[in-house]
């Protein structure tokens, strides 16, 4: 049970009913309050009083930022995010967040000690070293924290977010490593009748994610049409092992994706030996995937990334990441003068204006030939004008 009084405009004061103390038989009641409508106010009483109902009530005035973190990944980040991700804001939330500001009262938490915080990290918050976290991991902590905050917000545990007060940290700039038109092609010589040589030149020619690699079906493909639709990504394995999958980065669904006539005939001959494997194989469980091991699973990311680096080294050229290969595509397809909003489209870029940030090393090599070729058309038609009677 709950009751809601107006303090002032636009402030609730919410009184929950907790029941008797068993000890002392004196009735036990938590109050706080609410900013926004009365509406507001009796959507989070609902909330408390359910919490109360399902035992698992925490009084927001009295909540600390650790406590709130904990029901924060307990009824938003396990319910909703891939594994993988919760995996990686676990250990932001453990080791980067909690030892530093986790007593603190949630509703005192303030700009200056997120400030703090993330000068600590840049110090020493590498817990392997003891040394400062980079740039990028930084922001991991502060894109996390605020994601946090957020739903505090939301939740009406705090009345405004004290991250948003704080600038996000900066990343230098720094050029994406891929590789030339010649280096494409001197991989994809040395590639030849590797074991792994099909999904690598997927990866390069159709820009794929490597959780979305690993995750192609053969019903992904349409073959009257040569087309490959980027449905789903690989996702950590379940605690059993078996494969787990999720939505692709973007959640738009499918990713239509044209594929060569030659990366079509050889997804076909792919697909006639797998058949062959897979009768041969009496463990084989099938799973529809393009890229298996030898009993149908997925092929561990960390196997094909050796496989990569091997390659690369035997054919004596720079050592990229395997994540390279899909920013190479891209950076051919601009340079070669592709439109933008194609690419942004096949790479599965949210908008075309984060494509353009990314890859604008590539931009000024286009715009020499745009304006080139205006330049050769102005002067073509001078020349026609000059010379009509």
């Amino acid at each position: 049970m709950a009751r809601i009084h107006r303090r002032s405009a636009g402030t609730w004061e919410v009184v929950v009913e907790l029941g008797r103390d068993p000890c002392s038989g004196k009735r036990e009641r938590r109050t706080f309050t609410v900013r926004g409508t009365k509406r507001d106010a009796e959507h989070a009483a609902a909330a408390q009083v359910a919490a109360v109902a399902g035992g698992a009530f925490g009084d927001p005035t009295r909540e600390t930022v650790e406590q709130f973190l904990r029901r924060w990944f307990r009824d938003y980040v396990e319910p909703s995010l891939a594994l993988s991700t919760q995996r990686r804001y676990r250990e932001v939330v453990e080791f980067d967040i909690i030892p530093f500001v986790g007593q603190l009262p949630l509703q005192k938490l303030r700009p200056h000690h997120i400030i703090a915080l993330e000068q600590q990290l840049r110090v020493s918050g590498n817990r392997r070293t003891g040394g400062g976290l980079g740039p990028a991991a930084v922001q991991k902590v502060h894109a996390v924290l605020h994601r946090a905050m957020a739903h505090a917000v939301r939740w009406q545990a705090i009345a405004v977010n004290p991250v948003d007060a704080v600038d996000r940290p900066v990343i230098p700039r720094s050029e994406i490593r891929s590789v030339t038109p010649d280096q494409a092609r001197v991989l994809l010589r040395a590639l030849r009748s590797e074991r792994y040589e099909l999904p690598l030149r997927v990866a390069l020619l159709c820009g794929l994610r490597l959780s979305e690699l690993l995750a192609v079906r053969w019903s992904d493909i349409d073959w009257d049409h040569g087309r490959l639709s980027v449905r789903q990504a690989l996702d950590l394995p379940a605690e059993d092992g078996t494969p787990r999958f999720k939505e692709t980065k973007t959640h738009r669904g499918e990713r239509p994706l044209s594929l060569p006539t030659q990366l079509l005939e050889e997804l076909r001959q792919h697909r006639s030996r797998q058949v062959e494997l897979r009768l041969a194989a009496p463990t084989w469980i099938d799973r529809d995937l393009v890229f298996t091991n030898d009993v149908g699973g997925p092929v561990l990311g960390a196997t094909l990334r050796d496989h990569f680096y091997r390659v690369l080294a035997m054919a004596g050229l720079p050592r990229i990441r395997l994540h390279g290969l899909r920013h190479s595509m891209a950076t051919l397809m601009l340079a070669s003068g592709e439109h933008p909003k194609l690419v942004s489209e096949r790479m599965g870029h949210a908008n075309v204006a984060f494509t353009l940030a990314t890859y604008s090393h590539v931009m000024p090599g286009m715009h020499d030939v745009a304006a080139q070729r205006l330049a050769d058309v102005l002067d073509i038609e001078q020349t026609g004008q000059s010379t009509s009677p």
